[in-house]
């Protein structure tokens, strides 16, 4: 078996100036905040509690929150299919803006799936919002935070390491597998 080797990839500081940045882009967009009525933040399980919790704190509109649980992952390996267990409810999708945000952005599988959903539950227009996007992601993610150029497993930070733990660490880490 190959030795896993694990290394910082984002300390807290580095994770916090890039949400911020990410925050004040998306309240850049909406500078008339009777728009938030008309706009539905949807964090996408599970990974992402930490990046949307910490994009909150900056965000200066008050938008409808819908969470959505998907998985397309079993361990370390990303399946053909995904496994659906809460969408929003499309009354509060019909005619808004809905914003999708992730963790990471491995192949765009995932955000290119809820889009299309999200657009046939009556959404007006999809963003998306994801803190990394890696280079073989071919879906044109709206705004991301860091591009990462290597496929190592990306752990901390709410995402878990390849043994299902570490989603507590503040640094971003990664795990070549």
């Amino acid at each position: 078996m190959k030795e896993q080797k694990t290394k910082i990839l984002f300390d807290p500081v580095q994770i916090d100036d890039c949400v911020w940045g990410i925050a004040n882009t998306i309240n850049e967009m909406y500078p008339d905040l009777d728009v938030e009525s008309n706009i539905v933040f949807c964090p996408i399980l599970t990974g992402v509690i930490p990046f949307f919790a910490d994009i909150c704190r900056y965000i200066e509109i008050d938008p409808y929150i819908e969470y959505i649980g998907i998985s397309s992952y079993n361990g370390t390996e990303q399946q053909d299919k995904f496994n659906v267990y809460k969408l929003p409810v499309a009354d509060n999708i019909k005619g808004r803006t809905v914003w999708l945000f992730d963790d990471i952005a491995d192949s765009g599988l995932t955000l290119d799936f809820l889009t299309r959903t999200l657009f046939s539950m009556g959404a007006k227009e999809v963003k998306t919002c994801v803190l990394l996007k890696k280079n073989t992601c071919t879906f044109p993610v709206d705004i991301y935070g860091f591009p990462l150029e290597n496929d190592d497993w990306i752990h901390g930070y709410g995402m878990d390491a390849p043994n299902r733990r570490g989603r507590i660490s503040p640094a971003l880490l990664a795990t070549t597998l």
